[in-house]
């Protein structure tokens, strides 16, 4: 399989179904297992009336508890066993009204969506000002990544994108978001052998202890920030009053020029007179 750098929704629904399959592996459970315990940490004070979780499947679920109560899953393809509370649409095509979800949830959304940046919008148009956004990614700067760059069978989930944790935080400025902090779990190595082994390696034991930036995946957890219209006073127009002559002359503020001649003239009248 090809990557996701320029795919079509075909490859990008090959690619989400061959994610599902993966995440029911013992490795992938194991996986999925560390980041519901990290969801359910970051958005343990996230209050509001509507969640939505951008899932792999309506099958692995990575918040279905929380102190928010509509909560709805989308998933990108309908099938015949969903149950209510799941919605079939593409990320980058949500149906949902503007401002009015309080925290979105992308579990690992990015890896696979086609049009990763209008995914990133249209999560952003959906969320009330003051909102949260929780995104999880595969690390790309991990032993993970690296054996990415090296797989050739191209299977799941090396067919995604891996993209940096760094580049999600500058899209995320881009769009008016705080980052509030990133987190990465999970050190084991991307062998399914090693999944087997109950005692943790020295790279866990390492990573876990220091908290290292090379784990499989990332969290993301920002806000979107709160924007107040500036009232602008407004400018009116001074109009210009033409000034009414009075007795006999043309009063201080008037726009017309007077003639300067006219008392002379009327002096001479009368004098010859």
């Amino acid at each position: 399989m090809k990557s996701m750098k320029n795919s079509s929704v075909e490859e990008h629904l090959i690619c989400q179904k061959s994610y599902e399959d993966w995440f029911q592996t013992t490795l992938g459970r194991q996986l999925l297992a560390e980041q519901r315990a990290l969801v359910f940490e970051k958005c343990a004070d996230a209050y509001g009336s509507h969640q939505i979780e951008l899932a792999i499947s309506h099958r692995l679920p990575v918040a279905s508890n929380g102190n928010i109560p509509h909560r709805v899953a989308v998933v990108p393809k309908r099938e015949a066993d969903m149950p209510d509370g799941v919605v079939a649409a593409l990320p980058h095509e949500l149906p949902l009204a503007q401002h009015s979800v309080d925290l979105v949830i992308m579990h690992h959304t990015l890896d696979y969506a086609s049009f990763p940046h209008q995914t990133l919008r249209e999560v952003s148009r959906s969320l009330k000002s003051g909102g949260h956004l929780l995104i999880i990614g595969f690390n790309p700067l991990s032993f993970w990544g690296m054996r990415r760059v090296f797989n050739r069978d191209r299977g799941a989930p090396w067919n995604g994108r891996f993209i940096s944790s760094q580049r999600v935080v500058d899209w995320l400025e881009l769009l008016n978001f705080e980052v509030d902090r990133t987190n990465y779990g999970f050190y084991k190595m991307p062998v399914q052998r090693w999944a087997y082994s109950q005692k943790p390696g020295l790279l866990e034991k390492i990573g876990r202890h220091f908290k290292l930036p090379l784990g499989a995946y990332y969290c993301v957890y920002a806000q979107k920030q709160v924007s107040a219209a500036i009232p602008i006073k407004p400018k009116w127009k001074t109009a210009k009053v033409i000034g009414m002559p009075v007795a006999n002359g043309l009063s201080k503020n008037s726009l017309f020029v007077a003639d300067p001649f006219s008392h002379s003239r009327k002096k001479g009248i009368k004098s010859n007179q």
